[in-house]
């Protein structure tokens, strides 16, 4: 385990009594509180619109493909364009960020997502189905920058506006896109049936473009540009230590994504309950995440968050053995419904032990090492943090798709769970290795740990009228 100690507030002033990152300058007070709360919600409600036009085609756009005689491999392929975009966009974004305004970026994009979601609405007028794929990918991958930018902005200015909450605010922001994934396909469903095809994508434009109108007079523009100052942040992609709490993010998201395309067919030849007690299950899924995440991002401010990585790798895989459940526990156990349901809960807390830590981590890592955290950095680094959610998503669509080819739910989950062990063990040696650094580099006196006692280096928060 790596180690920590409580910063005494009262004996340094200028660094915060929790375990933040950065210390806040004074010159970030002359931002209002009601400034930062304003720019901080309207953040997650563009965050809010753009995963949920991202999430709001799943549940009827198979079945409308269908009555146009559109394979189903190729209706996935349009709902997997998003998540394959995001992964190459995000790292893209942290560029844009260092050059261009947070606010210009995050209002572009935003009034893009509504003109991309009318976009849709007319595909139900074009009637050559070549023509229909085509322009239904080409939206898609729209809608996979668009929502990238305005997945790293949101992210890199709430880090800068509250530093001394990092894992607290990146939980809220969580939830609020855990919220819409949960929420949006079944709106889009019932507008879809009620309504029509057309109506399930203009009344999410219109609600897409007040969101819009709104973000212009209630964000304020927080400077992440790259300063004159600022060093070479290309050491961060080959760094082990730096990168390795993303792969384990990746990882997590890999092992959350795995169950979601099979789970249905499971419910359906188990207990004879189709697609709608697979989507209860999965809305279970969704809720553990967002009813426990604030709560835990609270703590990990507080607490040494190394400590919720380590709790997160013994309870992961255990829980994830549970699902199917694996052979050897099913003398112990047999499936059923309500054992669904609670493993299903218990992974999406787990989920935010694992997940929310990271972001968090790698700037103590980069901190340690290089002692100042460079504006440029901090873009890299949580452009690199939000790549990693899709990157486990697509591998989890793919990895499960080929398993459940040759496997039984049980079988694929269990194998999911095994290799979850053997990567708890890597996590292990990761935080021996960051503990070995930590203690080399105070030894040293080269640099001083973000999450130790010590000399902190201020990062000024700019905010652009």
């Amino acid at each position: 385990m790596v180690g920590y100690e409580r910063i005494d507030s009262e004996n340094r002033e200028d660094t915060p009594s929790s375990y933040s990152t950065l210390s806040l300058s004074d010159r970030t007070e002359e931002l209002s509180l009601k400034w930062k709360i304003s720019t901080f919600v309207m953040m997650n409600l563009c965050l809010f619109v753009s995963y949920g036009l991202f999430s709001l085609p799943g549940s009827f756009l198979p079945l409308y493909n269908l009555d146009r005689n559109i394979p189903i491999v190729t209706t996935g392929v349009i709902l997997g364009a998003v998540p394959f975009c995001y992964i190459f966009i995000c790292p893209l974004v942290a560029k844009l960020l260092d050059r261009y305004s947070s606010k210009g970026l995050l209002l572009l994009s935003t009034g893009l997502v509504s003109i991309v979601t009318l976009g849709f609405a007319t595909l139900g007028y074009v009637k050559n189905n070549a023509l229909y794929i085509s322009l239904c990918l080409l939206l898609r991958v729209c809608q996979g920058i668009t929502g990238g930018v305005i997945d790293v902005v949101a992210f890199a200015v709430t880090a800068k506006m509250f530093p001394s909450n990092i894992a607290l605010t990146t939980a809220i922001v969580e939830t609020s896109l855990n919220c819409a994934i949960a929420t949006s396909p079944y709106i889009g469903a019932k507008l879809y049936e009620s309504m029509s095809f057309l109506m399930a994508f203009v009344i999410p434009a219109a609600a897409i473009f007040v969101v819009f109108l709104t973000s212009i007079v209630c964000v304020k523009d927080v400077s992440c540009r790259k300063s004159d100052t600022d060093g070479s942040s290309k050491g961060i992609l080959t760094d082990c230590l730096i990168m390795f709490p993303a792969w384990h993010c990746a990882f997590c998201q890999t092992l959350l994504n795995f169950y979601i395309p099979i789970l249905a067919a499971y419910t359906e030849a188990e207990f004879g309950k189709g697609a709608v007690f697979a989507g209860v299950c999965l809305l279970v899924n969704t809720a553990g995440i967002i009813l426990i995440a604030p709560f835990l991002g609270q703590l990990m401010d507080m607490f040494n968050p190394y400590i919720f990585f380590v709790i997160s790798a013994f309870t992961l895989p255990l829980t994830y053995l549970f699902l199917g459940p694996s052979h050897f526990l099913l003398g112990l156990l047999r499936p059923t419904t309500t054992q669904l349901l609670v493993v299903l809960a218990l992974i999406g807390i787990e989920m935010c032990l694992a997940c929310f830590p990271s972001l968090i981590i790698m700037y103590d890592i980069y901190k340690v090492r290089y002692r100042k955290m460079p504006q440029s950095a901090q873009n890299l680094i949580t452009s690199i943090y939000c790549a990693s959610f899709p990157v486990g998503a697509f591998v989890g669509a793919v990895s499960s798709g080929i398993l459940s080819q040759y496997l039984t739910f049980a079988n694929s989950t269990m194998t999911m769970g095994i290799l979850a062990v053997v990567e708890s063990f890597v996590l292990f040696g990761f935080c021996f290795a960051v503990r070995r650094l930590k203690n080399r580099t105070e030894q040293s006196g080269e640099a001083c740990p973000i999450l130790k006692p010590g000399p902190t280096q201020d990062m000024e928060i700019y905010y652009n009228d």
